[in-house]
């Protein structure tokens, strides 16, 4: 039984948590002599902090009768609430009682207060709780999983209430939330072998999920635009948003969609992704009426990532209403769609950013003159990441490289952090990309 104490009409509630019997017959008997009894509070708050209590205190300072103390006592022992035993104090033998575990609970019921150990009073309850509940659930042919899907949404949820909530964002970023399961191998086994491999980790990821990430832990309020499954893994992104202080506010919760899952497997020859998607995978938002369009109207910059075309368009369209600076990633699914199906939103978009694997994509598909065919299209400034030792930087007519050392090929959250921070302060686009560079070598070698 999950009770509650209110101090006064307003006042704060205090969670309790009482296991009552099974049977209603021994549960209503419970409450009439145990919870009913007028000798419940004074008996039980004389425990001390060991959960122990002298009989003879009992008797010498309540104001009771010695037989209606005795015959509570033994009630609460009936129902496994105590237990009795002898030692000796002060040189006599004397009886004690000692509250079992689940005395424990009903001793705290009868506080005053919230109890010094609150802290480990919360986690005996919950792990308490849960565990009676996972019995109760394989009892009755349940499967336990979805009472864990529970307690992560409920537990999710509880956290919404500290999120962060900004009505003027510094950025806005839209794109796709995925949990990934990342490994290490020595060597992919061939079909129907086995190799060794490093135990999985299991973390919130994409793109735009870590450059959310990156730009909070910069101080910057960032809001995100998403969407997840209504599953574990949807609400522990949204988890691990909340608690690096991204707003959350914005992100689509879909009930019939499972969240976008891939799988990252690092060999010595490099990394290899495997994104899992279906109809029934939550992949972004699918509409311009997900998109909070208020919000927009005072922000530094956008970020637009992962989003179907048509939606990523008018967000654009609105971003360049309004004189709002947009960065575009169009990663590789885009890229295949062709130019003529991407005009929509390259042509409305401030700097377009390419990734060194959606360049070599670029490169194999719009031959001969890419770049050229590219700008056909847009007038935005373009970012390429063209190897691991160089960039290049297209602004208008003008073309010019960039040389940096780096452990990646690939354009960091932290670089494009760093860039749409130094574009919002007016730097142009060859000096932004200069500091993200940097603050991206100092921050990778931070750890």
């Amino acid at each position: 039984m999950l009770g509650m104490k209110k101090q006064d009409k307003t006042g704060p509630l205090w969670p309790y948590l009482l296991f009552l019997p099974a049977e209603p017959d021994s549960r209503d008997e419970f409450i009439r002599s145990v919870l009913a009894s007028r000798l419940a509070r004074t008996v039980l708050s004389s425990f001390d902090a060991t959960g122990r209590v002298l009989q003879r205190d009992l008797v010498e300072k309540l104001p009771h009768s010695n037989k209606s103390i005795l015959a509570y006592l033994k009630t609460l022992s009936s129902f496994d609430l105590i237990t009795t035993g002898t030692t000796i104090h002060h040189g006599k033998r004397v009886v004690y009682h000692e509250l079992t575990k689940n005395g424990w609970g009903l001793a705290r019921f009868y506080f005053e207060g919230l109890p010094s150990d609150v802290e480990e009073l919360t986690a005996f309850l919950l792990e308490d709780y849960l565990g009676r509940l996972a019995m109760l659930y394989r009892d009755e042919g349940l499967p336990e999983s979805t009472l864990f899907e529970i307690f992560a949404r409920t537990r999710t949820k509880a956290i919404l209430d500290g999120s962060k909530n900004y009505p003027n964002p510094d950025f806005v970023l839209f794109g796709a939330s995925a949990y990934y399961t990342q490994i290490g191998c020595e060597k992919l086994p061939p079909v129907g072998g086995l190799s060794s491999c490093t135990s999985p980790v299991r973390r919130s990821g994409g793109p735009t999920i870590e450059l959310a990430l990156a730009l909070a832990s910069e101080g910057f309020e960032t809001s995100l635009v998403s969407s997840v499954g209504n599953d574990i893994d949807g609400w522990n992104i949204i988890t691990s948003l909340i608690q690096g202080d991204v707003e959350v506010r914005h992100i689509v919760v879909e009930d019939d969609k499972q969240s976008n899952q891939s799988i990252i497997i690092e060999e010595p020859r490099g990394t290899r992704t495997l994104v899992g998607i279906s109809p029934e995978t939550s992949l972004s938002i699918t509409s311009p009426s997900q998109v909070p369009w208020k919000i927009l109207e005072d922000v530094k910059s956008i970020y637009i990532g992962e989003v179907f075309v048509e939606v990523a368009a008018s967000i654009a369209a609105n971003a360049r209403a309004h004189g709002t600076q947009v960065f575009y990633r169009c990663s590789i699914p885009f890229w295949e769609l062709g130019l003529d199906r991407l005009k929509p939103i390259l042509s409305q978009v401030d700097t377009l950013l390419i990734s060194n694997r959606a360049w070599n994509y670029i490169k194999k598909s719009f031959r001969p003159k890419p770049i050229q065919k590219i700008q056909d299209v847009t007038d935005a400034r373009i970012i390429v990441r063209e190897t691991a030792n160089r960039y290049r930087v297209l602004d208008n007519e003008q073309t010019q490289y960039l040389e940096c050392d780096c452990d990646t090929t690939e354009i960091t959250e932290w670089v494009v952090a760093g860039l749409m921070q130094k574009v919002a302060e007016g730097s142009n686009i060859l000096r932004a990309l200069k500091h993200a560079v940097k603050f991206e070598k100092n921050r990778l070698a931070a750890g």
